[in-house]
């Protein structure tokens, strides 16, 4: 085992202090991926904090998918995923006064060539999917929590028809930021469901007929009538 650079915790908040010191090594790869962490007693002692102090910051780790414990064998540096990433992601743009906004400038630089490549990459299937997708959200306009869930589901119906891995990771690592920007304009605004259905129409009859520009020029206009209505809602507010 590789040797490690660990510190006594003298802060009150200890087992944000211990979580500290365990990023830091990950960050620094003195702890890399697949690596499993000293022995409880040990690292315990090692940071001078209680193992009950160190139960809390490995589980806090465990729950934001950076450590992964395994039943009789240790705990072990996880692999990033795409839901790690995300979770910060939402964090932030709940919280930073321009998230939402950031995220409809991400959303353009992604979604927009997402349908582009799907209006030139589509099969039959795939349009038989987006096209269930759509139905779907048609009989969910009703209940915003359902209608939440169905328009992530149809966005990412289209990402998948794009034929690009990359940009469908990419879409997925804001897909909960996203879910909170629907959820908002669903419950707050009264017809921002209205305006979305009638993009998503437009989105994917520029797809269906193989049309790389209609379809950037309907989700951009789509992505623009969400940026408006979230102005509405800071003018009312």
């Amino acid at each position: 085992m590789k040797p490690l650079t660990l510190q006594t915790v003298h802060r009150q908040r200890l087992s944000y202090e211990v979580v500290r010191q365990l990023e830091d090594l990950i960050l620094s790869n003195d702890l890399s991926i697949g690596d499993v962490l000293p022995p409880e007693r040990e690292l315990a002692a090692r940071l001078g904090v209680s193992r009950n102090i160190l139960r809390e910051a490995i589980s806090s780790m465990v729950q934001k998918r950076l450590l992964e414990v395994r039943q009789g064998s240790g705990t072990y540096v996880a692999c990033p995923t795409a839901e790690l990433l995300g979770d910060s992601l939402t964090f932030f743009v709940k919280l930073n006064a321009t998230g939402f906004y950031e995220l409809l400038e991400t959303r353009v630089a992604l979604e927009v060539q997402i349908a582009e490549l799907a209006a030139i990459r589509c099969t039959q299937e795939d349009i038989l999917m987006m096209e269930t997708r759509l139905s779907e959200l048609e009989l969910v306009l009703g209940d915003a929590d359902q209608y939440v869930e169905a328009d992530i589901c149809f966005h990412t119906s289209l990402a998948e028809a794009a034929k690009n891995t990359v940009l469908r990771l990419l879409l997925n690592t804001i897909r909960g930021a996203t879910r909170e920007n629907i959820r908002l304009l669903t419950k707050r605004h009264p017809t921002a469901t209205e305006e979305a259905m009638k993009h998503h129409r437009l989105i994917i009859k520029a797809i269906k007929q193989h049309q790389p520009e209609e379809a950037r020029e309907a989700m951009r206009k789509h992505l623009d009538s969400v940026r408006d209505d979230l102005q509405d809602l800071e003018a009312a507010q």
